[in-house]
């Protein structure tokens, strides 16, 4: 068993209350290393930002053959 799997192990053993006494502990220690994650909306609207862009690079304002068009020509559509 890996050291990892034997932490997890002993702190799902531990009552509610060490386990929270654990959690300050670890924050007070690696909490400035610890990198907060954005919120499902935040990264929603970050990959629709990504899209948006994306798309406006696919178009050139000239005529011819569009983005899909050719996408949908190597998918054998």
């Amino acid at each position: 068993m890996s050291k990892l799997m034997e932490i997890e192990s002993a702190v799902t053993a531990l009552p509610t209350s060490e386990q929270q006494m654990l959690l300050k502990w670890l924050q007070s220690v690696v909490g400035s290393s610890v990198v907060k994650q954005p919120t499902t909306a935040a990264r929603r609207d970050a990959w629709l930002r990504s899209m948006e862009q994306r798309r406006l690079r696919g178009t050139t304002s000239t005529a011819g053959t569009s983005i899909q068009q050719m996408m949908s020509d190597l998918r054998g559509d």
